[in-house]
Order: structure tokens, then C-alpha cells, then sequence
């Protein structure tokens, strides 16, 4: 039946090949039109099971929350131009109101100075108490020293969590800023104004008001999108004209370097990066591919032929993609490169046979029938165990390796139906009309592969010595491939050199934590407070975010109520300002030193303890004791004060009166006795951790540490899922993606060769063939994988995907080989190699190509199938003709007999008619 089908198309094409195009024109016309709506969407999460819980909470939360997937402005620079940087980039990035609801770069102010106090612990409140009872210079100084030592010196757990360890950072940032503002005064309080008492009080109480580092050379501004990160249009487009924005306002700041990072910015880098890629990678594999024809067969037209019918396949294959799959994901954005690799080979084939029959002196018609009776069945049975093997990717749980085998499977099948139907067609126009024409068909002398047929004869006069060769190298080779190792570093597939993903480190380090963070929602507060407090106890946790930390629990607001009161009135009631003489001097002075001990013993702490953040922190105000020359800033106040103690004392006293003037209303109102409830909340904070029904509420948890370590990654997803099975997030969800796909890597392999196998017995309607053809396959894929762990590549979410195709397309050498032996019969594996092996080899080479031009890629995940794919057609193409003619050596000397067997006599008697 197919041997009639081909003969069938074959004289359609050579009488009517106008008609052929015609309705192939139609039809790609529609395909066109189809594929014009196709999308590209890069998240992650759609290439994930899309009943998974893990999916579904995060759907859940993308579209209930804007802020959980924030807009990152990250800015480098010293501290004052950064500062100047965020109040003038700030107001411009909020006129975007198509894309942003808000910017939040300070601490909401007028929440905390309400209700401050009753925000923190039951136990700080009660150690620092005492600092509010009296506000004059040396009752104030010597509560503080009490307060600090009470707080962190005498306590062992004083900073044994991350929470602690920033709280005692801002704590000691608030000292350093009082002493620094104390020593202005000290040096000269002429021309000084009550504003900068102010500003001392001010970041004693409510710290900082900007998110800026630590060392406070690195600032964070979060931009609050009126969008999810999966409407594409307005994720490129949001990030782009905030990238304008921070560009142009950054070149007022010699010191800033800015960008924006984070899930967004990564998107929209992913997305640009891979468009960009999808059209240069193409470029790129037509070129060589074109190049490669030119070459092999000296002549234009031929290339230009295939070229055309490569490009009917993929515009059929996108139509097509349109209907069954929607949009583009990461792996099936890089069809058309794979199609160019793939598609190209059917072309080779036709090309090949036919330029051979030309040449020979067949008329069009003869040419035509003998090159799809003598190519098309190989052409047809590697495009459908490829298709198949493909399509076999269908039956994974991963989305994105399911869409994957539907384009890529529905593609080589559309690119071999456009082979078989019209690029005979296209042949046979050409040559019609240079007869009509009076044109002489020129005889391009395409070079000879004789060198094949040499090559694979003399192997085939020595099978057994082959056949121990090739085991040895399949045995060191399968060794290797035990070795291979998986990469669970998501970062290590996007593009070199991203400024999102350079600031997302450098706000790794800075802030101890990263925007690769796991979410949850609960559906209470107290939940949310369970898990937040539970979170905040592990040591690998940076920071976690919760309205729990608006809202304590009513038993935690009940005790610390009498305390507030307490402040309050303190406060309140005694305002008077006791002046520190010349006799209190050295007391004050000692209560100085005595707050330098207390800082050099919490920096002993925390070296001791690891808690890096604290002890750098409080050496900005120690110095390294151990150095010879060191001297303290404390220690350089008292110098300052001693050197003239009259006018010290007058300094200090006007110090402190308009220190505590502002501090003591800061204090006022931080101590309001109102207990909190949810409606209190403003809306910049509901927004952030309450859904639009006001039914759930958001927990985010921060990684301290880059995620992607696979220890580190391990150990944070199963503590997250021990907090909650249902946290998610986008390293949990690369984590469990990642198994997904090495399991379903490995049951689409299976199937695939299941597949294979049956369709080659189908085909060759023989045992003996269907095994010879899956044995240069088998030990191809073992070189391939051996192969990559040689060459220190490992396993990713890209390339995992490679085995299994690797199954599909490797399987066309073998079986065009075998197609070709049958048909010239034993005896002939010379000219078996010689003709089939030039198109076997210039199939191989030029999906090498098309597979090695996604090198040049800047989205490294395709790099790294690119790599992977190009040693696995290569590792094929060398078993193909390695193994194979060992095993005809085999048979023919075992089994010496007919040189043609009766299908083969079959089919060239029907060449011959």
C-alpha cells in the first residue's frame, strides 16, 4: 500500500505539480493567519502540572496578590545620593498609573508612630522601659547601657534568630547615628539647627526610613504592579519604561548604579532574551544549513528549494501549535531551530535520490518514482518514529514537556508530509520548465562520498574486531554517563551578564535575602502567625512578612498594655529636664565607656556566634581592636569632650534638650495603650498581605542565601513543607519540576523506544531489521550522556529533555541505512554507504548545525539542548556507521544467499516501470 502511495504522489507531482503547490499554498496560508496568534509566555510555573497543589496555590496568589510579584528597583551608590535617587526616581515610577499602584521605598510612618510600641516584644518593651522615665543626659545614657545590657549582653538568644540579628543591627545603627549627631554638637553646635537633634531622634526610635542596607550603600524600592507576572505585554512593557526612568534619573548620581530585578525584571529579561534568540538562532541554522547544500551538491536552487519546504512545515506546525497548545513556553519556544535541524533531513533525502536519477538520465517522472520509492519509505518510517517519539512526551505530568511533544512531534510530521508532497512538486515545476524553456538541465558533479561506502565496507570485512571496538567505547562510555549529575540552578539557564540577576545577588548579600521566596496563604491571622514564627526560628530564613506582624495576638497586646500605660505616663508626666553639670561630667563619660564595653562584648557575641551582620555593624563603631592604631568613635567623642569640658557640658545639655524635645513626642505617640485590630491597617499594608474578599492572608518567606544550591534547596523545600505542605513558590516549584522531568524524561525514554521498536516492525515487517535498527540507537544515546559528563556538562530542566528526542531523531540513520540495504541486497554495503551514507551524513551534519546554532543563544537553557543535541546526532551518526556495517558483515557471512530479497526485487521492478 505505500509503495502505491508514493508511486501515486510521484506521478501527481510530475504531471500536475501546479496543482500540488496551489493547494499547498492554501493551506499555508490558513496556517499562517493561525499562527499569527501564537503567544510567548516564559514562567515557569507553565510548564508544571496544572492540578498540582503547588500550582494551584500559586495561581491562587499571583491573582489575588500584585504585590506577590513586586517590581524590584535596586539602586548601588553612597548612601546620600541614594537616598536623593529614591525621593526623585520614586514620584515618577508612581506616574506610570497603567502599570504601578504604589512605591514603597520608607517605613509607613504615621502606622509605626501610632502604634510602635505595642509592635514590639513584651520582653524588649519591659528592658527598655526605664529609658523613658527620665529623659536628661546622664539618667537617659545610663537607662540606655541598662536597657542594652538587660536586651543583649546578658542574654544568650539575644540574636540567635535573623529577626533578632536585624533588630540588633538597627539598634546599634540608632546608636551610632545618636553619638555621631552628639559628636557634631560637641565639635561645633553653632550652626547646627534642632532639625538634626531631630533626625537622631528619629532613627534612635523608628530606625532607618528608607530600605537601605546595612552598610548603606545599596537602597530597594518596590514598585506595586496593577498586573500579574503572566500578562506579558505589560510585564515587558512596565520594565522597560521603569528602566528608561531609573536610566535617565541615575545619570544625575555619579555614585548610583540602578536596575530593576526580581520576578518581573527576570521575566521580562527571559522573554526578550529568548524572542531574540528564536530569530538568530534560525538565521543562523539556515545559513550553515544553505551552506551546507550549496556544497554538498553544487548548485542554488536545490537549497533554496528545501528552504521553501522547510518553511511550509514549520508556518503548518505553528498553525497547528496555535489551535492545540495556545502560546509558547520555554521549551517550545525553540521548535522552529529544532524543525530547521529536523525537517531539513526529509529534503536531504529527495534531494539526494533525485539529483542521483537525474544525472543518471531518468526522465522526471522515473526520477521522481525512484527517489520515493527508494527514499520515501526510510523518509516516512524515520518521520513517524520520530513524530512518535515526540508525541510520547505527551504522557508526561510537566506541561511544559507535554506541549513540548505535541509541537515538536506535530512538527516533524508536518515537515515530512510537506517533503514527500511538496517539494516533488517543486522539483518537477523546476525541471519542466527548463525543458519548456530549451534549457538543458546542468549536471551540477556534486562531490562523491565514496569514502563512506570505503569505510563502512572495510568495517563490515571486519565485524567481530568493530563490534569489540565499539563495546569497549559503549562500556567507558556507560560509566560516564552513571556519573552525570542534575543542575537544580534555575539562574544557571538564563543569559550572562543581567543586570536583574547581578542586583539580585548584590540584594542577597546586602539584605540577606533574595526575591526567589516561598508563599502561603492562610485563613486567619493567628495561622499566618504560626507559620510566620515558625519560619523566623530557622537559621536558613532571611525575613519573612506577615500581617501578623501589624496584628499581635490579643494575649501578646493584653500584656503589654500595663507596660505601655506605664511609658505613656512616664512620658507625660515628668517633662522635666534635669541639666548635666561639670561635677557629672566623668559619670557621663564613664556611662560612654560603659556603652562601648556593651558594644565590643555583643560584637564578641556575634563572632562567636556567626551573626556577621551584627558584628560588622557594631565594628563601624569599635573599629578592629585588634589593630595597633585603632581607636573607636566613642573613645574619639570623649577626646573631643575632654579637650574642652566647659564647653562640652553647655554642648551636651543643648544636645540633649532638643534631642529629647522630639524624642519625647515620638515616644508619646509610639506609646499609645490602643490595641490593634485589622481594620486599623492601612491600605499600603492590607494591600500587601489581605486578598480583594478579605478571606486570606499572605505569608512570604525569605531565603537568607541564594536558593539555588542543591543542598541548600533540598533542605529549604522540605522544611517549607514541613511548616506547610502547601507553600510554594518558585524554588519549591523549580524543585518538584525538576523530579517531574528527570521522571518523566525517563518513562518517555521508555516509551519511546517501546514506540520505536513496534514501528520498525511495522516497517520492515521483520525481527532482525527492527533489532539492527534500535542497536546503533541504544549505544548512541549511551554516548551521547557519557559523552556530556566527559565534557563536564550536566543534567538541567532544558536538556533532560533531550534523551528521549535524542531516541526520535537518532533512530533515521539506522532505519534510511536498512531501507537502502534491502532495496540493493546483500553484497552491496559499499553503495549503501556511498549513496544513503551522503545523505545520512549530510542529515546528521546539518541538524548538528541547526542544534550547535542555539549555542549561540543567550538564553543558556537552549544552549545547553543546543549541546546536548549535538552530541547525541553525532554519537548516532557514529554508531549508525560504525555498528551497522559490522552487523551486515555479521549476517553476510553467516548467512550468504540471494543478493536482493523478493520486496526488493518488488521495488525495483517498479523503479524500472
Amino acid at each position: 500500500m505505500r509503495h502505491n502511495l508514493l508511486i501515486a504522489i510521484s506521478e501527481f507531482a510530475a504531471k500536475k505539480p501546479i496543482h500540488l503547490l496551489v493547494m499547498a499554498l492554501i493551506v499555508t496560508l490558513i496556517a499562517a493567519a493561525s499562527a499569527s496568534k501564537l503567544e510567548l509566555v516564559m514562567h515557569v510555573k507553565n510548564l508544571m502540572p496544572e492540578e498540582h497543589p503547588m500550582i494551584k496555590e500559586f495561581n491562587q496568589i499571583i491573582d489575588d496578590y500584585s504585590t506577590a510579584s513586586m517590581i524590584i528597583i535596586a539602586a548601588r551608590g553612597e548612601e546620600d545620593e541614594l537616598k536623593q535617587f529614591a525621593d526623585e526616581i520614586a514620584p515618577r515610577v508612581k506616574a506610570l498609573k497603567k502599570f504601578v499602584n504604589r512605591v514603597d521605598y520608607k517605613l509607613n510612618r504615621d502606622f509605626f508612630l501610632k502604634h510602635g510600641m505595642m509592635l514590639q516584644k513584651t520582653k524588649d518593651l519591659k528592658n527598655s522601659k526605664d529609658i523613658y522615665s527620665d529623659l536628661s543626659a546622664l539618667p537617659f545614657l545610663t537607662h540606655l547601657n541598662d536597657s542594652f545590657e538587660k536586651t543583649y549582653v546578658y542574654d544568650s538568644e539575644s540574636i540567635s534568630t535573623k529577626e533578632k540579628e536585624n533588630n540588633a543591627v538597627a539598634f546599634i545603627d540608632g546608636i551610632q547615628q545618636w553619638l555621631q549627631t552628639m559628636e557634631l554638637y560637641v565639635a561645633d553646635n553653632r550652626h547646627l539647627s534642632e532639625h538634626t537633634a531631630e533626625k537622631a531622634s528619629d532613627r534612635f526610635l523608628l530606625g532607618d526610613p528608607y530600605y537601605i542596607s546595612q552598610d548603606k550603600d545599596m537602597l530597594l524600592l518596590f514598585a506595586q504592579p496593577t498586573f500579574t507576572v503572566m500578562e506579558v505585554d505589560k510585564v515587558v512593557e512596565s520594565t522597560n519604561q521603569i528602566d528608561a526612568i531609573i536610566a535617565e534619573v541615575a545619570s544625575n548620581y555619579p555614585s548610583i548604579f540602578a536596575g530593576t530585578t526580581g520576578a518581573i525584571a527576570l521575566n521580562r529579561d527571559e522573554m526578550e532574551a529568548i524572542s531574540s534568540d528564536m530569530y538568530f538562532t534560525s538565521i543562523i541554522a539556515l545559513v550553515l544549513i544553505l551552506a551546507l547544500f550549496i556544497i554538498s551538491f553544487r548548485m542554488w536552487v536545490a537549497p533554496l528549494l528545501a528552504g521553501l519546504t522547510l518553511l511550509i512545515g514549520i508556518i503548518w506546525t505553528a498553525g497547528f501549535a496555535t489551535i492545540t497548545v495556545g502560546s509558547l513556553n520555554i521549551m517550545t519556544s525553540m521548535f522552529s531551530v529544532i524543525l530547521i535541524g529536523l525537517g531539513v533531513d526529509f529534503s536531504i533525502h529527495i534531494i539526494s535520490v533525485y539529483s542521483e536519477g537525474r544525472e543518471a538520465g531518468e526522465s522526471i517522472s522515473q526520477a521522481l518514482k525512484s527517489t520515493l520509492l527508494k527514499s520515501g519509505n526510510g523518509i516516512i518510517t524515520g518521520g513517524l518514529t520520530t513524530a512518535c517519539a515526540f508525541l510520547t512526551l505527551t504522557v508526561s505530568d510537566s506541561v511544559g514537556m507535554k506541549e513540548f511533544g505535541i509541537v515538536a512531534g506535530s512538527g516533524v510530521f508536518f515537515c515530512m508530509l510537506a517533503a514527500i508532497l511538496v517539494l516533488p512538486a517543486m522539483l518537477s515545476l523546476r525541471d519542466r520548465s527548463l525543458e519548456k524553456l530549451g534549457v538543458a538541465r546542468k549536471v551540477a558533479g556534486a562531490p562523491s562520498f565514496r569514502f563512506l561506502g570505503r569505510f563502512g565496507k572495510t568495517l563490515a570485512k571486519y565485524p567481530l574486531r568493530t563490534i569489540f571496538v565499539a563495546a569497549l567505547a559503549t562500556i567507558a562510555l556507560g560509566y560516564s554517563m552513571l556519573q552525570i549529575t542534575f543542575d537544580y540552578n534555575y539562574l544557571n539557564m538564563e543569559p550572562v551578564g543581567l543586570t536583574s540577576i547581578k542586583l539580585q545577588h548584590e540584594m542577597e548579600e546586602e539584605f540577606d535575602a533574595t526575591p526567589d521566596f516561598a508563599l502561603i496563604t492562610t485563613g486567619s491571622i493567628e495561622e499566618s502567625r504560626r507559620i510566620a514564627e515558625a519560619a523566623k526560628d530557622l537559621k536558613m530564613i532571611g525575613m519573612v512578612t506577615s500581617i501578623s506582624e501589624y496584628v499581635p495576638s490579643e494575649s501578646d497586646q493584653q500584656e503589654r498594655l500595663p507596660i505601655l500605660k506605664e511609658i505613656h505616663a512616664s512620658l507625660q508626666n515628668n517633662r522635666r529636664m534635669t541639666p548635666l553639670t561639670a561635677s557629672q561630667l566623668d559619670a557621663y563619660i564613664e556611662q560612654l565607656h560603659r556603652l562601648e564595653d556593651n558594644i565590643i562584648e555583643l560584637a564578641q557575641l556575634a563572632f562567636l556566634g556567626g551573626q556577621d551582620k551584627v558584628d560588622k555593624k557594631a565594628k563601624q563603631l569599635i573599629g578592629d581592636l585588634e589593630a595597633a592604631n585603632n581607636q573607636t568613635e566613642i573613645a574619639r567623642l570623649v577626646q573631643r569632650i575632654e579637650a574642652h569640658r566647659g564647653e562640652s557640658v553647655a554642648a551636651l545639655n543643648q544636645y540633649h534638650n532638643e534631642f529629647a524635645s522630639h524624642f519625647r513626642d515620638l515616644a508619646v505617640s509610639m506609646s499609645n495603650p490602643q490595641k490593634i485590630g485589622e481594620s486599623m491597617l492601612p491600605d499600603t499594608i492590607r494591600e500587601q498581605f489581605i486578598n480583594k474578599r478579605g478571606d486570606k492572608y499572605l505569608v512570604t518567606i525569605y531565603p537568607k542565601e541564594q536558593v539555588w544550591d542543591l543542598e541548600f534547596l533540598e533542605r529549604f523545600t522540605t522544611q517549607m513543607h514541613q511548616l506547610d505542605p502547601r507553600i510554594t513558590g518558585l524554588p519549591s516549584i523549580i524543585y518538584v519540576l525538576m523530579d517531574i522531568i528527570a521522571a518523566d524524561g525517563k518513562l518517555a525514554a521508555g516509551l519511546t523506544l517501546l514506540v520505536i521498536f513496534v514501528l520498525l516492525l511495522w516497517d520492515f515487517r521483520k525481527l532482525s531489521y527492527a533489532l539492527m535498527a534500535m542497536v546503533p540507537l541504544i549505544v548512541g544515546a549511551i554516548w551521547m550522556v557519557g559523552t556530556m559528563h566527559l565534557f563536564g556538562l550536566q543534567l538541567t530542566m532544558m536538556n533532560v529533555i533531550g534523551l528521549p528526542l535524542i531516541l526520535g531523531i537518532g533512530i533515521d540513520d539506522g532505519v534510511h541505512i536498512l531501507h537502502r540495504y534491502r532495496i540493493e541486497g546483500r553484497g552491496k554495503v559499499m553503495q549503501v554507504f556511498s549513496s544513503t551514507g551522503k545523505a545520512v551524513l549530510l542529515t546528521s551534519v546539518t541538524t548538528m548545525l541547526a542544534f550547535g546554532s542555539l549555542l549561540f543563544a543567550t538564553y543558556r537553557g537552549m544552549g545547553s539542548l543546543g549541546i546536548a543535541l549535538f552530541i547525541g546526532v553525532g554519537a548516532c551518526f557514529l554508531t549508525s556507521i560504525i555498528v551497522l556495517p559490522a552487523i551486515m558483515g555479521m549476517i553476510e557471512r553467516k548467512q550468504p544467499g540471494e543478493t536482493k530479497q523478493p520486496v526488493e526485487q518488488l521495488a525495483s521492478s517498479l523503479i524500472e516501470k
